[in-house]
């Protein structure tokens, strides 16, 4: 029998992806890959722990694989917002990508799934309104936590070309934001206050978590594709969205946001170091017409949307308030 294995099954999005693959093809037919073990309510579920930073671990792997009869590997063991022990997401994220990798193509496993974000592509001044697939992603970001994520798509490639028997799809998702996600934008979303950078607004894309469940499962239907945007049906801006949040915003100049936010971050109150001010500043818009193309997808819900469900989810009260105080208006 084959199966499919999930690393990351502790994540948001793994445990969500574990779950729907349970519910869809029965409990015998998915592997848990994580050193947590899955959920009790998911009875018979298969785990098998495996930390993918111990040296070895493509070893490991290889046995799993084999010993599981896996065909198909979901990779979702990414962080969704910068850690402050940037060694260890490095290990995880770069490092457990090519051990992931390696032990694919020794396995015969014939397609990795692997999540990515948006946020690659880099926020800068010249990107173009939608970026797609084949635009160079920024290698150099200042980011460790963009660098990782780089470095893990490489990986999955570089060994898919060695071995062709292995195809690779990458998701890149646009930033998730629903009910139950905790993430850099939930986090901003849940302060009263929340700095802007002066004269700036950029669009903004934020993907609702059944869409991306949906997008992984078009995505396994469909099987290797390489790299995929997937983003939701329509954008807003930043400001736009710290209004419907009701938040109040303090404008700083931009040459200031930058070792403020450093300083920060530095001190432990921060919530990123300062290359995320860029993305308080430029585009990374991505399209999502290779995903409609190939693999049928398409968003059903729009960034406002995915706002207000994370709103209700998050403020229930204070959100039920404003939406009727919007209607009477």
């Amino acid at each position: 029998m084959s199966r499919v294995a999930v690393t990351g099954t502790a994540s948001f999005l793994g445990g969500r992806v574990l779950r729907r693959l349970v519910e869809r093809r029965g409990p015998d037919a998915v592997v848990a890959v994580d050193i947590a073990s899955p959920p009790a309510t998911l009875h018979g579920v298969r785990h098998r722990m495996v930390d993918l930073t111990l040296p070895g671990a493509d070893r490991r792997l290889v046995e799993v694989f084999q010993e599981e009869g896996v065909d198909t590997v979901v990779h979702a063991a990414f962080f969704t917002s910068p850690r402050r022990d940037a060694a260890y997401a490095h290990e995880l994220e770069s490092i457990g990508t090519l051990h992931l990798a390696a032990a694919s193509a020794a396995s015969g496993v014939g397609h990795l799934l692997v999540r990515s974000f948006t946020a690659v592509y880099g926020a800068r001044g010249q990107n173009p309104t939608f970026l797609r697939e084949d635009h160079r992603p920024d290698p150099a970001s200042p980011l460790a936590w963009v660098r990782d994520k780089l470095e893990a798509e490489e990986h999955a490639f570089s060994f898919s070309r060695r071995y062709p028997s292995l195809g690779v799809t990458v998701l890149r998702f646009a930033p998730l934001l629903g009910p139950g996600v905790h993430a850099f934008y939930t986090r901003i979303l849940s302060k009263r206050v929340v700095p802007v950078v002066l004269g700036y607004d950029p669009l903004l894309q934020l993907l609702h978590p059944d869409d991306a469940l949906a997008a992984i499962e078009a995505a396994l239907a469909k099987g290797p594709s390489g790299v995929v945007n997937v983003v939701p049906k329509s954008a807003l801006t930043l400001l736009t969205a710290l209004h419907l949040a009701d938040k109040l915003t303090v404008a700083v100049p931009h040459v200031a946001a930058y070792p403020l936010a450093e300083l920060w971050w530095a001190s432990g109150v921060g919530e990123a170091p300062a290359g995320f001010i860029d993305y308080a500043r430029f585009l990374f818009v991505a399209e999502g017409e290779k995903a409609r193309r190939e693999l049928g997808f398409e968003a059903r819900h729009g960034s406002r949307e995915a706002l207000t469900a994370f709103l209700r989810y998050r403020y229930p009260e204070t959100t039920g308030r404003r939406e009727t105080r919007e209607a009477e208006a």
